[in-house]
């Protein structure tokens, strides 16, 4: 699986770009937690779009660099799961 097949399986294909644009020094790292999260969701990700476009917007509403809410997507996921 590629970095867009991965996206695909989340329906985000569309994030593509500022996925991969969002580290601020260029590096990639933070693209393998897609790759895990598209394995590990593959037969059940539907909720998982709307779930990321609110974490996205609430980057943006409340972040001082929202870009980086990408490079967070699995921390994020994990706090909110454990936190309820």
């Amino acid at each position: 699986m590629n970095f867009k097949e991965a996206l695909k399986v989340l329906d985000i294909e569309d994030y593509y770009e500022r996925i991969f644009k969002s580290n601020s020094h260029g590096e990639l790292l933070h693209l393998q937690q897609y790759f895990t999260l598209a394995e590990v969701f593959k037969n059940n990700a539907n909720w998982f779009r709307n779930w990321f476009k609110e974490v996205v917007q609430f980057a943006q509403e409340n972040w001082k660099r929202p870009e980086s809410v990408f490079q967070h997507i699995s921390q994020i996921l994990i706090e909110q799961r454990y936190k309820k």
